[in-house]
């Protein structure tokens, strides 16, 4: 897969799950602010109830379907940003996330007339608050950013490593069972001698595990091609597959 095709999947993703997050708010919106008891037939008011668990459960189904090519991205699938080679969080999971956070903020909207203005007002204020927190997984989720002065890891935990701190692989690596892949370091410990392991998860990002280890150790022990990465030049150079 090359790293365009990696990207239109990836921003096809989000857009989807940005469109699909909007329609939920917009049904749940009708039902609470549109439906009257006097004027509403009881079955329009019970399909506008039920259509956002109705949308989210489809759309649910249908990311996996759709965009099941980043569900478990192939070797050699990275995004190419010109200054830096990126592993996105996965954006099916993200996606999704969006997508119930979403419907979760609606559950806050309140229409109720027996309420005070200024609280109806402040309750619907903290209700579009959340409801636009749900953006945030697809800003500001799990990723690593490979670039010339190191990693940029945002997953697990937030940390910055410069190419300086990490060492070769042991000749005896880690031992460990693990359920879930993991990213495995060997970084530099000022105060021994000997360097210890930082394990970076990688259930939440859209990467083939072995590939990330294998791009990984190869800078460690090529500083001279560090300063090409995030071109397509060196992606290809790097992966020996067209850019």
């Amino acid at each position: 897969m090359t790293p365009r095709r990696f990207g239109r999947y990836v921003m096809g993703c989000k857009a989807a799950a940005v469109g699909v997050a909007a329609l939920i708010v917009v049904l749940r919106v009708l039902y609470e602010f549109g439906v009257s008891t006097a004027t509403t037939p009881i079955w329009a008011a019970a399909a506008l109830l039920f259509a956002p668990i109705v949308v989210l459960s489809a759309a649910f189904i249908a990311f996996g379907i759709v965009f099941r090519p980043i569900m478990h991205p192939p070797p050699a699938a990275l995004r190419v940003r010109g200054d830096a080679f990126v592993v996105p969080g996965s954006p099916i999971l993200m996606g999704r996330l969006t997508m119930g956070w979403a419907l979760l903020g609606t559950i806050f909207l309140e229409s109720d007339p027996a309420l005070a203005p200024g609280t109806r007002l402040a309750i619907n204020l903290g209700a579009a608050l959340v409801i636009a927190g749900a953006i945030l997984p697809l800003l500001r989720g799990p990723r690593i950013v490979v670039s010339p002065a190191g990693l940029n890891i945002r997953a697990g935990g937030r940390r910055v490593l410069a190419w300086d701190d990490l060492v070769r692989v042991p000749a005896n690596p880690l031992p460990m069972t693990v359920r879930t892949p993991k990213l495995a370091l060997s970084i530099r410990r000022p105060d021994r001698p000997d360097p210890g392991w930082l394990l970076i998860p990688l259930d939440l990002l859209a990467v083939e595990p072995v590939f990330l280890g294998t791009v990984v150790e190869h800078y460690v022990e090529h500083p001279d091609h560090r300063r090409d990465i995030g071109t397509p030049a060196e992606y290809t150079r790097l992966t020996g597959m067209a850019a």
